[in-house]
């Protein structure tokens, strides 16, 4: 599919799953902006239009040139017999066309059309990484506004339990000791609390950048992460990777422009065959001031055609050279395809056992957090009840903090792995339906 098309269609599919509310920001939403307005998206457009202003046959030399060269001039001469003047107008149109140089014409239309594909690639490139990048910053801020709760509730519970200190200590039912260790607490989950809010503004305004709006604008963001756990296969993984990864597929086509490269290395070797034409047309008039029966006047039109062949016998070498390091530079390119498909597979093989770890460290987290929920609810009773003391009470608060905390950084990897895997296979637009 056309990479212009992918996108107009990405965004109509986007803009569908929008929210309707003016302050509310989907992921849908999210990528639409991001795919208007992301200032390297536009820039590879840009570039792209370059690449395809320049793919003409018009830029390979195979069409006709034409020029157009006219003069005139007046001549003022004194002397002591007789002054006169002279003037004279002329008009020439030179036609040339190489007819044949190897088929390096051929070769060169060829060229730029790789070239404008490595461009349309780029562009793929650019637009997957902008998807992932915008999904992962805006569950970013979900994970950041869950941290946020999670360090303002354990403020709270640390605030509570200053309170019934202070009030104990009136009631000399708690000794200072006590007292000041719960204001410590209070005033170190307070700075957590401050620290995950500046954390939170952070992830806006990160988002914000990649969707290239004001960094200071505020929206209604997704209220949950949105979890999803396939069960892929390696080899499937594998063979999508190598026919679909859009960096490998770009890479595909350099090493398709360096065997082109040799081509044209080798054209030089052909001869040059070329043929010309053209048409001029001259005017000169002379005046004397008094001897008139001098004057004179004459005018012609001439044309001339003409075909050329030209073959250069020796160079110094400098052909041979050439086709060399084109030849070298082509089992370059073949190296670094086999490096970048090696790379890939590392990568996917890491990536893919990463998911699966991440998939059961998430099952993990849920049955931790439950646990930690329940522990952190009776020990609040017997906390207020007089059964534990602060102490105890604090250890447990912490470890709820811990595995809440754990919990969303667990969801938040698994995302993050997925979209890896997706980016890595090419299947982005293929999740989004397009």
């Amino acid at each position: 599919m056309n990479t212009k098309k992918i996108i107009i269609s990405t965004i109509l599919f986007l803009s569908f799953f929008s929210l309707i509310a003016q302050d509310s920001l989907s992921i849908g939403l999210a990528i639409n902006k991001a795919l208007e307005n992301n200032y390297g998206i536009i820039t590879v457009n840009k570039s792209h239009e370059i690449n395809k202003l320049n793919n003409t046959w018009g830029n390979t030399g195979v069409l006709p040139t034409v020029k157009f060269t006219g003069t005139g001039s007046k001549l003022w001469n004194y002397n002591d017999n007789d002054n006169f003047t002279s003037k004279s107008l002329s008009g020439s149109v030179d036609l040339n066309w190489v007819l044949f140089r190897g088929f390096s014409a051929r070769i060169s239309k060829q060229n730029l059309e790789k070239l404008e594909k490595v461009s349309e690639g780029t562009i793929a490139i650019t637009v997957e990484n902008t998807i992932v990048d915008i999904i992962l910053a805006y569950y970013n801020i979900l994970l950041a506004e869950n941290k946020m709760d999670i360090a303002e509730k354990n403020m709270n519970l640390s605030e509570d339990r200053y309170k019934q200190q202070e009030q104990r200590k009136q009631l000399g039912t708690a000794v200072t000791y006590d007292l000041l260790q719960s204001k410590n607490s209070f005033l170190e989950d307070k700075s957590k609390f401050l620290s995950a809010k500046a954390a939170y503004n952070n992830a806006k305004r990160q988002l914000n950048n990649l969707m290239a709006v004001d960094l200071n604008t505020n929206y209604i963001y997704g209220s949950s992460f949105t979890i999803n756990t396939k069960n892929f296969k390696i080899e499937n993984l594998e063979a999508k990777m190598l026919e679909n990864n859009n960096t490998l597929r770009n890479q595909y086509i350099n090493l398709e422009i360096a065997k082109l490269k040799v081509r044209a290395a080798k054209s030089a070797y052909y001869p040059t065959i070329s043929v010309g034409a053209s048409g001029g047309y001259n005017d000169t008039d002379v005046n004397y001031n008094t001897n008139n029966n001098r004057d004179n006047s004459s005018d012609n039109f001439s044309t001339k055609t003409q075909m050329s062949v030209s073959y250069s016998i020796y160079e110094g070498g400098s052909r041979k050279r050439a086709l060399q390091a084109a030849r070298i530079k082509e089992e370059i390119s073949e190296i670094e395809t086999t490096e970048i498909q090696q790379k890939l597979k590392n990568q996917l093989a890491q990536e893919f056992e990463l998911y699966q770890v991440r998939k059961e460290l998430l099952v993990l987290a849920q049955e931790n957090i439950k646990a930690a929920e329940l522990n952190l609810k009776l020990s609040e009773q017997k906390f207020k009840n007089g059964t534990i003391n602060s102490f105890n009470y604090r250890d447990i608060q912490q470890l709820y903090a811990n595995v809440a905390l754990n919990y969303q950084n667990a969801m938040f990897d698994l995302i993050q792995s997925y979209h890896t895997l997706l980016r890595l296979t090419g299947g982005i637009i293929d999740e989004l339906g397009v």
